[in-house]
């Protein structure tokens, strides 16, 4: 079987629009309450000098957290454009919360719900017996016809994970698979799946199961020949569960055809929302071959 790769370009055009103010709030399910940063935005003839990564940094802001009865407000951090909480508040799953920014004479903002904790089950590995073979195309020659190709093997391996399923029906969860070392990271989610974000209710259930759900992903390492072994590497599966405006985000960030995510900030851009996160890394040796399973 041989697999076929192609990498994309995009192009971007320089944005002669007033500064916004960008949000960056990712609240943890039972966990205190985060920094939140600001941001403005520049043109790209106006780029932020390399030597100082906070010229960008929307300083003097105002910023509340309101969340379930308890208003918080935040103070200036040590680093310009850092916000912090000025005492410390848990994050209680089921919580709304909303969050409220006032930076030169405009006020943004944005609400959410805190979600339920998640937490991983089992997660097993699939690992084949044989690499197979893939041709990695390099499309950005687009203005030749003499495209490059270079050709290689990998082992796509399968992973599946599997979790309680939440009690709300408007929950999201975004799955992944973040291996040590793989075939090319830029390609390999062109024809592979390691991650992915739905509606929870729209995962299967677990096998025997009818309050577990299950998702299968598919990564790939290299191999240097048709007859080597699986490298021995190391993954790391997550799974983030949040709602539509979480999914949202999660979903438009890597997409090539948007300058920028989808935002649920009225007023700026950015995400302001609140997540429930559990990760397990997992080791895969040289002899790893068929399945293997592991618990937290």
């Amino acid at each position: 079987m041989a697999v076929v790769l192609f990498v994309a370009r995009c192009d971007f055009v320089d944005d002669p629009s007033p500064s916004r103010l960008v949000v960056e709030a990712f609240l943890l399910s039972g966990e205190p309450l985060p920094e939140i940063v600001l941001r403005q935005t520049r043109g790209l003839r106006n780029p932020v000098p390399p030597q100082d990564s906070t010229a960008d940094a929307a300083t003097g802001a105002v910023v509340t957290v309101a969340i379930g009865s308890d208003t918080v407000a935040y103070l200036p951090g040590t680093t310009p454009g850092r916000y912090r909480p000025a005492r410390p508040v848990i994050a209680k799953p089921g919580e709304s919360f909303s969050v409220r920014v006032q930076w030169k004479g405009e006020v943004v903002t944005a609400a959410g719900t805190v979600p339920e904790p998640i937490g991983i089950g089992e997660a097993c590995v699939r690992v084949p017996d044989d690499p197979v073979e893939a041709i990695l195309v390099d499309s950005l020659r687009r203005d030749s016809l003499d495209i490059p190709a270079e050709q290689g093997y990998i082992f796509p391996i399968d992973v599946s994970v599997d979790w309680q399923d939440s009690t709300d029906d408007d929950s999201w969860v975004r799955t992944g698979i973040r291996p040590s070392s793989d075939f090319s990271s830029g390609v390999v989610e062109l024809f592979l799946q390691p991650v992915e974000v739905d509606r929870e209710s729209d995962f299967s259930f677990a096998s025997g199961s009818a309050s577990r759900r299950q998702w299968v992903g598919v990564y790939a390492v290299s191999a240097e020949d048709s007859t080597a072994p699986v490298p021995a590497h190391e993954i790391t599966v997550s799974l983030t569960r949040g709602d539509s405006a979480f999914a949202s985000f999660a979903s438009s960030r890597t997409d090539p055809e948007r300058r920028e995510p989808v935002s649920n900030v009225d007023g700026g851009i950015g995400v302001a929302t609140a997540v429930a996160l559990d990760t397990l890394r997992l080791a895969v040796s040289e002899a790893t071959s068929g399945e293997q399973c592991e618990l937290p």
